[in-house]
């Protein structure tokens, strides 16, 4: 009498369930995957635009011109960054790859790194996608709003962003959130004073 063999697919384990949950990513190693992507991205274009809208504001006196400044900004910003991203993500990749072929490290060790990495078109992108969102921060009050009191709402609106935007940061690398916020800000307004210095040097009447 033949024995029937089951060759049913076997029935994972409390193991194998153990270590599919182990690696499967979570919320804070895609935070920490993100991080340099966003915050350079998010942070450069907004502090960007409002240096550009600003400076255009205090010397031109137009919304209108502000308007186009700023979005012409915002959009080279956040196309450049990404491309930015994109070439020294796969630099990056390239000299460990060589480091690789000439023994310097194992390919272990180029592979298992302190910060989960983005390929270097999903770093090119997230970088572009968070410079898009942030630069359009202190444009959109000049698109609505009459020139003073867009002004306004642009330099609070910025200011909340850009807090929040450190608040993050420093939630993902544990640092003191109240320092990285004020970072973020102190930076930012340097650059927006600066630029409406300018703008009120070089002012056109």
């Amino acid at each position: 009498m033949d024995v029937l063999t089951d060759t049913a697919t076997p029935r994972p384990t409390s193991r194998d369930a153990t270590e599919a949950l182990a690696t499967a990513p979570t919320r804070r190693s895609v935070e920490r995957a993100l991080l340099r992507e966003v915050l350079m991205g998010a942070q450069d274009n907004l502090t960007n635009v409002l240096a550009v809208v600003l400076g255009v504001a205090v010397g031109a006196g137009r919304a209108d011109m502000v308007a186009l400044a700023g979005l012409a900004a915002g959009i080279a910003e956040a196309i450049s960054m990404g491309g930015v991203l994109y070439t020294g993500t796969q630099a990056d990749r390239d000299l460990d790859a060589q480091a690789v072929r000439e023994g310097a490290i194992t390919l272990a060790q180029e592979t298992t790194s302190a910060r989960p990495r983005l390929t270097p078109f999903q770093a090119g992108a997230v970088t572009f996608g968070a410079g898009m969102v942030a630069g359009l921060v202190p444009l959109v009050p000049f698109m609505v709003l009459p020139l003073i009191p867009a002004m306004a709402v642009c330099v609070g609106i910025s200011i909340v962003a850009l807090f929040g935007l450190g608040t993050w940061t420093a939630s993902v690398t544990g640092r003191s959130r109240l320092r990285d916020g004020i970072r973020l800000v102190v930076i930012a307004g340097t650059a927006a004073i600066a630029a409406a210095i300018v703008g009120a040097i070089l002012r056109i009447d």
